[in-house]
C-alpha cells in the first residue's frame, strides 16, 4: 500500500467557443465573475441599441501541488452584449425639428447655442440645407455605477451631452457613431462569461485496489490538473477596456463523516514525508459502506474577484465557487495498529 504523487501543472485551455471539451465549473453567483485585442463595436443602432462585440482574453493560473504558482494558460473568445448608452434614430423627424425651434423659440440669450446644448447639430442642420437623420442618444442608468458616470458616457457620445444628435445623410450615409459600453458592464459581461474550470484532487492514503482511504487517518489532499488558483480576464469593446483579476485562498472540503482541515491547495505526497506535514488534510470517522460504498467528497475553491476599466471606473464583481464531488471510497481496518504497516509505505 502506498501514497500515490499525481504530477501538476497541466495545462488547461478554456474556449468558450468550444473548440475545447473540458470539464467545466458549476459557478455559484455570490451577492448582488494582460491585454486583449480591440474590435469594432458591431450595433444595428435598433431600438434597444442591439448588441456590442466584446474581445475577451482570459489567462488560468493552475495551482501547483507544492504550495507556489503553476503554469499559466491562456485563451480567448468573444461575445456579444447590449451597449451601455446607443443612438436611437427618431421616428418623427419632423417632431423633433419642431421641438428644437421652439426651443429656440422661447427667447434666451444665445439663442441656437442653449439649443445646441440639447439638439447637437441643429445649426448645421439649418445652414447645410442637406437631408440628415436625428438621433437620440439613449443611455441604461444600471451600466454604471452613479450618475455622474452615465453622464461622463453621454458626453462621449454628444457635444455637451446633448440628448439629441443630428447627422448629414452625406456622412457615412447618416449613420451614428458606435455605442458605448461602460467598464463596468463590459467586466460584468466578462465575468458571467468565462467558466473556470472544476477543481481536481488527488488523496492518500489508498488501500487496496478502489484506492481507499481509511477511518481515523488523515487522508492527505492536494490540488491537480486544472484547478486554478487565480484567473485574469480582460475585455475589450471599441474604445474601453476592463480588466477583471480573481483569485482564492484554496480549498474548501467538506464530506458526511468527514472532519476537514485545509489551508491553501494542499501538497502532493510522496514516501518519506512525515504524518501531519500536510496544509490540507480531512479525516473520517465512519467507513464509507453505510453510504453504498464511497463517501462524496465536495471539493470547492472560491474566487473573489474585482475590475479596473480604462474608463476610470473600477470595484468588486460577484464572487464565483468552482465545485465538484469526488466519490472517496473509506475503509475501517480493524486490526491496523500504529506497530503495524504503515498504509502510507510499501
Amino acid at each position: 500500500m502506498r501514497r500515490q504523487a499525481l504530477a501538476m501543472g497541466s495545462a488547461f485551455l478554456l474556449l468558450i467557443s468550444g473548440l475545447a471539451a473540458a470539464p467545466t465549473a458549476h459557478a455559484e453567483k455570490d451577492g448582488s465573475a494582460t491585454g486583449g485585442s480591440q474590435v469594432a463595436a458591431s450595433s444595428t443602432q435598433s431600438a434597444g441599441g442591439g448588441e456590442i462585440s466584446v474581445s475577451i482574453t482570459e489567462q488560468y493560473t493552475t495551482a501547483s501541488s507544492g504550495g507556489g504558482g503553476g503554469e499559466t494558460v491562456s485563451s480567448s473568445t468573444s461575445i456579444s452584449v447590449k451597449p451601455s448608452c446607443y443612438y436611437e434614430k427618431q421616428e418623427d423627424q419632423s417632431q423633433v425639428g419642431r421641438d428644437a425651434w421652439d426651443l429656440q423659440d422661447q427667447g434666451t440669450k444665445n439663442k441656437e447655442d442653449e439649443v445646441e446644448k440639447v439638439y447637437s447639430g441643429y445649426k448645421r442642420s439649418k445652414e447645410d440645407m442637406q437631408p440628415g437623420t436625428w438621433w437620440r442618444v439613449k443611455c441604461n442608468e444600471d451600466a454604471f455605477e452613479n450618475l455622474a458616470a452615465m453622464q461622463a458616457a453621454r458626453n462621449r457620445m454628444t457635444p455637451n451631452g446633448a440628448t439629441y444628435l443630428w447627422i448629414p445623410d452625406s456622412e457615412n450615409g447618416g449613420k451614428p457613431p458606435a455605442p458605448y459600453i461602460s467598464g463596468r458592464a463590459l467586466a460584468t459581461a466578462a465575468w458571467k462569461a468565462v467558466k473556470i474550470p472544476q477543481p481536481t484532487i488527488e488523496t492518500n492514503p489508498k488501500v487496496g485496489s478502489q484506492g481507499a482511504t481509511l477511518v481515523g487517518m488523515d487522508t492527505w489532499v492536494w490540488a491537480t490538473g486544472n484547478t486554478s488558483r487565480s484567473v485574469t480576464v480582460t475585455a475589450s469593446a471599441g474604445a474601453t477596456s476592463a480588466t477583471v483579476t480573481a483569485a482564492s485562498a484554496g480549498l474548501q472540503l467538506s464530506a458526511p463523516d468527514g472532519k476537514p482541515s485545509c489551508q491553501g491547495f494542499g501538497v502532493a505526497w510522496h514516501s518519506g514525508m512525515p504524518e501531519g506535514s500536510s496544509p490540507c488534510t480531512i479525516s473520517f470517522n465512519r467507513s464509507s459502506a453505510h453510504l453504498g460504498g464511497t463517501t462524496p467528497l465536495t471539493v470547492s475553491v472560491a474566487y473573489s474577484a474585482t475590475y479596473t476599466a480604462t474608463d476610470g471606473s473600477g470595484g468588486d464583481l460577484p464572487a464565483v465557487t468552482a465545485t465538484n464531488t469526488i466519490n472517496l471510497p473509506v475503509a475501517e481496518v480493524q486490526t491496523l495498529t500504529t506497530n503495524s504497516k504503515n498504509p502510507r509505505q510499501n
